[in-house]
């Protein structure tokens, strides 16, 4: 293996230093300096009117928009030496063969060595005129043959490829414009500032270093001397990283749910009120609303900002037995929507829990099989209609009693207030209601100022490769030192899982490890 080709390096009398090693992305290309690459141009800014737009030209013809299509302000005189970069110029923008004015903005400039897609930039900031974006995107292809349209999300690939940005904060950057709320906006701009990368790279670094210790007894153990102790070092770091992942992969998906949204489910029996508290969530007239039961036949869906949390809110059918087939279906679809949602509003009607004055004497609620068995630790409970009956402190504790007869385990138990009663139709009781509701979603999906806590699993293929790694590393140790070339082959598999989730794979770094490490002479 590397025995033969390292051993005229055996009588060096200090450590071996590796030569700097490069960084291989996945997905890069390597183009021939021969070859010229095409100047891509495109909108940086949303469709339709505003103050301002800016028109994006990266590529090594940059320059010839600046010198065929800008003049000084102050006449048609063009322009003798480049733009100083990073330096904001106002200019004159004229057609290219007709010499007509067609507006007046600021030009910016950005080298090779200072742009984010490591190719010559230069920005137009124009007047936000959608028909001036349209004939500057008809105009500039006439400039040269290498001019073209970027395609989606090209200028950040460039930046990718180049190794300004990796994977992670690319998807930040994508995720920071998709952003609707709070929440979601400070989650991904930790994201696309590095700050997952960083945690990556970290275990990606621990990682290769258990690797490199297992390398180091494959190739030089027996001649060396170096295998007591080397292998239980590699365990160590194996074990510790692989409840590092756990850890990131055990966190009820928080960073997922935070950017994709937080799925409620508001369920509970037909004419409880679940409609009517949808349209108070989203404050408007977004179910219909009647008094006859079954009126909600299919799942109302529709997303919100919640002080800052996106919320996915789901008005489902009233639970209930029926022989109705329509209504059936509509309970059924209930039921998995309640299923996969993160969060469930379950809504009593207080007049169905105690029908009638006896009952309510009794202090024994009806509570309906289906939404019983709904009940669980992730479900917040709604007693409505109080403007019909006002519960006491006795009704209260009756339902808690039942519930917890049933096993069952929700959201405020145990608490000063398990229960929020409320009327829906009179508003009263909504505000406490809201302030319960916004401190559970806190508690679960709020980004503490703690950078350390922030989720760093938020699309599903970093949970894939996760558990792709974590996978390896339990294989690792389930070898022992007489398996070491399967040992370090899975520790291979665990490195390259983590490098997916950047988009860097450094099959070299091991080498540097081993020479940084290892004294080969001794």
């Amino acid at each position: 293996m590397l025995r033969a080709a390292l051993r005229p390096l055996c009588n060096c009398p200090t450590v071996f230093q590796h030569p700097p090693l490069k960084r291989i992305r996945l997905g890069s290309t390597s183009a021939s300096s021969q070859v010229q690459l095409p100047t891509i141009f495109a909108s940086a800014s949303g469709k339709g009117r505003s103050a301002i737009q800016i028109l994006r030209i990266s590529g090594d013809d940059a320059l010839e928009v600046w010198r065929k299509m800008t003049v000084s302000p102050k006449g048609q005189k063009q322009p003798q030496t480049d733009p100083n970069p990073r330096s904001a110029i106002l200019r004159k923008v004229v057609h290219p063969q007709t010499r007509e004015i067609l507006d007046e903005g600021v030009v910016l400039y950005f080298p090779r060595e200072s742009s984010l897609t490591a190719q010559p930039t230069l920005e137009l900031h124009l007047h936000g005129s959608p028909a001036l974006m349209s004939l500057m995107l008809q105009l500039l292809p006439t400039l040269s043959k290498r001019f073209r349209m970027a395609e989606p999300g090209e200028f950040t690939r460039l930046a990718f490829e180049a190794g300004k940005m990796d994977l992670t904060e690319v998807e930040g950057i994508r995720d920071l414009v998709d952003a609707d709320t709070e929440a979601q906006r400070k989650l991904a701009a930790r994201q696309a500032s590095g700050q997952m990368r960083q945690a990556y790279d970290s275990m990606r670094a621990t990682a290769i270093e258990g690797m490199a210790l297992v390398e180091a007894l494959v190739d030089f153990g027996e001649d060396e001397g170096i295998s007591e102790g080397v292998f239980d070092q590699a365990r160590e770091k194996v074990t510790s990283l692989r409840d590092q992942i756990s850890k990131y992969l055990d966190d009820g998906r928080r960073g997922e749910i935070i950017r994709t949204g937080i799925h409620l489910a508001i369920v509970g029996p037909p004419n409880s009120g679940k409609s009517t508290t949808l349209n108070w969530l989203a404050q408007r007239e977004a179910a219909i609303v009647t008094a006859i039961p079954g009126t909600t036949r299919d799942v109302v869906e529709l997303s919100l900002d919640f002080h800052g949390f996106p919320i996915l809110v789901a008005d489902t059918a009233g639970l209930r037995a029926t022989k109705d087939q329509v209504e059936a279906i509509g309970i059924e679809r209930a039921l998995a929507k309640a299923d996969v949602a993160d969060i469930k509003l379950c809504i009593f009607s207080l007049e169905q829990l105690f029908p009638d004055s006896a009952s309510r004497s009794q202090l024994e609620p009806h509570i309906d099989p289906l939404t019983l068995d709904l009940i669980d630790s992730s479900t917040l409970i709604l007693l409505n209609k109080t403007d019909s009956f006002l519960p006491t402190k006795e009704h209260l504790e009756a339902i808690s009693k039942n519930l917890s007869r049933a096993g069952k385990n929700w959201i405020g138990k145990g608490k000063e207030r398990e229960f929020w009663p409320v009327s829906v139709k009179e508003g009263t009781g909504l505000k406490e209601f809201a302030a319960g509701l916004m401190e559970e979603l806190k508690a679960r999906y709020d980004l503490s100022d703690d950078l350390e806590e922030t989720p760093i699993v938020t699309h599903e293929r970093h949970r894939r490769h996760l558990e792709e790694c974590r996978e390896s590393l339990n294989a690792f140790l389930d070898l022992g030192a007489d398996d070491l070339v399967d040992a370090g082959e899975e520790l291979r598999y665990a490195v390259v899982s983590l490098g997916r989730i950047s988009g860097v794979v450094d099959v070299e770094e091991v080498l540097g490890e081993i020479f940084a490490g290892f004294c080969i002479g001794k």
